[in-house]
């Protein structure tokens, strides 16, 4: 699934979430959106919003009918999505970061059950994956990332490692 319009632009950045990280995303995105109202929602939100009313749909009809294909799509899919900029590359990012942090507390309440609990680590092991691959792709600190040139001039000695000089 693709929710690039006709019009995009080049550089925009590819992500591909299996579609359960991408449930997990766009529920966060929604409860932001609902809190902040329309006009301030996430960008991400109203960029992705025709895929997800998409998988949404589909996993909701496949619930009532079908536990296996409703399990496939949840596991095994994954939704390719476009993000413009650095600014929807932050929003993913702290979106991430506010699911690992419920997955957290997820997990404090389910001790003592082993399964759940189980499932929930798995889903915090992933979610903190997609997080570092988000870093990668740019810092969410809003800085400015190299694209190329002239790098700056270094000190030409190696970095220490804590070993002690001889004196």
């Amino acid at each position: 699934m693709n929710d690039a319009p006709g019009g995009e632009r080049a550089d925009a950045i590819e992500l591909r979430l299996v579609v359960w990280q991408f449930v997990r995303v766009m529920v966060q995105l929604e409860k932001v959106s609902r809190v902040r109202g329309r006009d301030r929602a996430p960008s991400v939100y109203g960029a992705w919003r025709s895929a997800w009313t998409e998988i949404d749909r589909t996993l909701e009809r496949l619930g009532k009918t079908d536990a296996d294909a409703f399990s496939d799509l949840m596991m095994n899919q994954e939704v390719v999505l476009k993000i413009r900029d650095r600014s929807q590359l932050n929003e993913v990012t702290r979106t991430a970061e506010n699911v690992v942090g419920q997955l957290d507390q997820q997990i404090r309440e389910a001790r003592g059950n082993a399964q759940q609990e189980e499932d929930l680590q798995f889903e915090r092991r992933e979610m903190k994956a997609l997080v570092r691959q988000l870093r990668k792709m740019g810092p969410a600190s809003g800085k400015k990332r190299r694209t190329g040139g002239p790098r700056p001039s270094r000190p030409a000695s190696p970095p220490r490692r804590g070993r002690k000089q001889k004196g």
